[in-house]
């Protein structure tokens, strides 16, 4: 899921704890925050060789709580444990329908009571793992399917990325929500629902367009992503709002390169669709359309958030959406810009890297790279 600037003048609606006031508003400091770098120190992943070490697809990647790094790896259908230092330990899970098996597992997410959560759309589920990642149960009950991203959070429960389906009123979109060990959401955090067309199917159809976050403390932060705002707001776990970050934003238009790239991804997506036996019509919504009558027509302006996450250091990581190479605004939970951060350039798929938080280090992966998949692991310098 590829989720696609600034002015130093920020203003800030915060609330540090639960007795302060979401409508406390605080002029942040002028003055111009430290930018530090992000570089790889290390990789895991081999192009040929050792099986262990050989990737068919990272689709997720975190860090365990003892600095151990688990790699979902789709294509295979398990996942991948490694050491810290990159030594692969086992794997957990495999092909199958069976009790701790997987059909197609598309997230993971480690737990506030130390499970681990592996989101399965294919089998319908999401499998539980214990903290010594032996199968532990599942939740089942989804509709329409389990949620297509996912994160840990205090207790037992998940922060879920829902697809929604309105038939009646022909709309899709996503739901942000929290389960508590069941299918049926607690709290709703965020939602985003817009009108089905048919050329929507792929891209358009699949593509999130909500960033979010969440810690073992229970607290989400999420936005929806937006070519002409910049919004952040973040929550308790019993679901009032503590924290709202606004900056002033203007669209940046994509370039007629960018667009011709995007378009040809999506012909790319419809090409091995066609290759791996799904036909040349695609399908959603109850509506079949050949491939070649889809006329699609990336959205013309930069997101202006396209990621957040929250690292140990309870600090909130906000990707800018429209730069070209991964860059971070990053704030306390106060509402206060500590530093900027932006990867060193150099490493072909780093335009579309996921990032990931941890200790001291952060995990890098393309789900799509040029060369062969592999983890980076990056520290900031």
């Amino acid at each position: 899921m590829k989720k696609t600037a600034l002015t130093l003048t920020a203003i800030f609606i915060a609330c540090g704890t639960p007795e302060q006031q979401a409508d406390d508003s605080v002029t942040a400091d002028s003055t111009e925050p430290a930018h530090y770098t992000i570089t790889a120190v290390d990789t895991i992943g081999v192009e040929f060789g050792d099986s262990n070490y050989v990737f068919g697809q990272t689709d997720a990647a975190l860090f365990g709580p003892n600095n151990e790094i688990l790699v979902l790896d789709g294509s295979r259908n398990h996942i991948a444990l490694f050491s810290a230092d990159g030594e692969f330990l086992r794997s957990i899970g495999r092909q199958g329908s069976g009790p701790g098996e997987f059909l197609r597992p598309m997230a993971i997410a480690l737990l506030g009571n130390g499970q681990l959560a592996v989101s399965d759309p294919w089998a319908s589920k999401i499998s539980l793992f214990d903290s010594s990642y032996t199968f532990n149960g599942e939740i089942t009950g989804f509709f329409p399917a389990p949620p297509l991203a996912i994160e840990g959070s205090d207790g037992e429960a998940i922060i879920g990325l829902m697809r929604i389906i309105d038939i009646d009123n022909g709309m899709i979109g996503f739901s942000l929500a929290r389960l508590n060990g069941t299918a049926e959401p607690t709290h709703i955090y965020a939602e985003d629902m817009i009108e089905f067309e048919p050329t929507m199917i792929g891209p358009g159809y699949t593509e999130s367009t909500v960033a979010f976050a969440s810690d073992p403390t229970g607290r989400v932060c999420t936005s929806i992503m937006s070519t002409d705002t910049y919004r952040i707001e973040c929550f308790l776990p019993d679901g009032k709002q503590f924290l709202v970050i606004e900056q002033p934003f203007e669209e940046v238009p994509k370039t007629a390169l960018e667009i011709e790239e995007e378009i040809e991804d999506y012909n790319t997506v419809l090409e091995r669709r066609a290759a791996a036996g799904g036909g040349q019509r695609m399908q959603s919504m109850g509506i079949q359309m050949p491939s070649e009558n889809i006329n699609y027509e990336p959205i013309p302006y930069h997101y202006a958030i396209s990621d957040l996450m929250l690292d140990t250091q309870e600090r909130l990581w906000v990707r800018r959406g429209y730069e070209s190479i991964p860059h971070f605004d990053v704030y306390d939970l106060d509402g206060k810009l500590l530093f900027t951060a932006s990867v060193e350039e150099g490493d072909p798929d780093s335009r579309d890297w996921t990032i990931v938080a941890g200790d001291d280090r952060l995990l890098a992966f393309s789900d799509d790279p040029a060369g062969y998949p592999k983890i980076v692991i990056l520290a900031v310098e």
